[in-house]
């Protein structure tokens, strides 16, 4: 790394795959360009901490999550591409979608890879991790046909999606074991959902993020409008009907009251055969919006399934919650039973009572134990010189309730 005072430099590394399906994540880039330099990850976001813009001088940790559509992640890879004078640099990523989709379950939690082409790959610093295998709605990889892993077959250890790009070899980092294909992997064949939705993802990604500057990001209704001009004669019923939602959310989205998330904006380009990059750009001037025909055929998708609680074995958990001694709220109960609080406040009322009321019992408790151990411990004090030093000699904070208490 160059430290240069008049203009600091980063090494000229090259991207990979722009403007293609297979284009490298910012993760991974970020890993390969630390790897280029011989330094941990770490330290080469120090560096570009350092000479970034201001919103990121006390940034500390880890850099922002860099493939998601956020303002933030734009910025950081902003300036990764001045420092490493490659202006392609600051289109990898979906940054660029920022205010146009929201960015919930747009990407993994675990990182997942391709078997097949992780042995057609390079070592070193040639070793990169496609955008398109972060994406949650992708299963397959459209190279190979082979159903993505997200787990070592030896040992079943998953990594972090932070780690993508700091992989040093196709090796699990846990057990050593490789994690490439071997002599006997065979293809998993797609279903017509899981082709569809490859290909609308591949079309995504490959979108250079420079040709989204000046576009406009049409609304739910505008697109039900266009696709009712060209002859779909599209009702709120019969888009339900192909997109497998309920009526009830396609008018929410018509209304403009909420923003469409990555599974809906891919359930109707899916269902009407057009362009997921042109439900979220119209360039101006363009007259052939929505006309440009995907790579693939109508589909209609299967309704959604409502999950069911299992109240049998779910009272079961309540009982045991409410005579539990670390009484929990009812959000975090409702967490661990994976149903929403407001469903079980009115499907067991009376059980969150319970637990309302137990935990509410519980931080009074604690508080009077805390202000009890603030009060013995400022009373074995010889001096007082103030009430900031004694808070920082016991260990609690001067503003809490049982050290004002204590204090009184």
């Amino acid at each position: 790394m160059t430290t240069n005072l008049r203009r600091p430099r980063l090494w000229h590394l090259p991207p990979i795959g722009v403007g293609t399906p297979d284009v490298e994540s910012a993760d991974s880039y970020l890993g390969r360009l630390a790897q280029a330099h011989g330094v941990p990850r770490q330290t080469l976001h120090k560096f570009i901490n350092g000479h970034g813009p201001a919103i990121y001088q006390n940034l500390r940790g880890q850099p922002p999550r860099l493939d998601v559509p956020s303002q933030q992640a734009a910025a950081y890879m902003r300036r990764v591409a001045d420092l490493v004078g490659h202006p392609e640099v600051e289109t990898l990523g979906l940054s660029w979608l920022a205010d146009r989709l929201r960015a919930q379950h747009v990407f993994r939690s675990d990182r997942a890879w391709c078997p097949a082409c992780l042995a057609e790959m390079p070592a070193g610093p040639g070793l990169h991790m496609p955008l398109i295998w972060g994406l949650a709605s992708v299963t397959h990889c459209a190279r190979h046909g082979v159903r993505l892993r997200t787990a070592c077959p030896a040992c079943g250890a998953k990594g972090s999606i932070r780690r993508v790009g700091a992989i040093d070899g196709a090796s699990c980092a846990s057990c050593g074991g490789t994690l490439v294909a071997g002599d006997g992997e065979a293809a998993e064949p797609m279903s017509e959902v899981e082709a569809a939705v490859l290909a609308q993802m591949g079309l995504l990604v490959s979108v250079v993020a420079s040709q989204a500057v000046g576009s406009e990001s049409p609304s739910f209704g505008e697109i039900v409008t266009t696709l009712h001009r060209r002859g779909h004669h599209v009702k709120a019923c019969e888009m339900a009907r192909r997109m497998g939602i309920s009526k009830g959310t396609v008018s929410t989205l018509m209304s403009g009251r909420t923003q469409p998330g990555i599974d809906l904006l891919l359930r109707l380009s899916t269902a009407y055969a057009v362009q997921l990059p042109d439900l979220l750009l119209r360039r101006p001037g363009d007259r052939e919006w929505l006309k440009r025909a995907a790579r693939h055929h109508p589909v209609v998708w299967p309704a959604r399934a409502r999950p069911r609680v299992d109240w049998a074995a779910s009272q079961r958990v309540l009982e045991l919650e409410m005579v539990s001694e670390a009484a929990l709220p009812v959000a975090q109960v409702a967490k661990r039973l994976q149903i929403d609080p407001r469903h079980l406040m009115t499907q067991r009322p009376e059980c969150a009572a319970v637990l309302s009321e137990r935990y509410q019992m519980r931080i009074k408790q604690e508080r009077k134990r805390e202000g009890e151990r603030v009060l013995a411990m400022v009373q074995a004090l010889d001096e007082w010189p103030s009430q900031r030093a004694v808070a920082r000699d016991i260990g609690v904070a001067r503003t809490s309730r049982g050290f004002r208490g204590a204090w009184q």
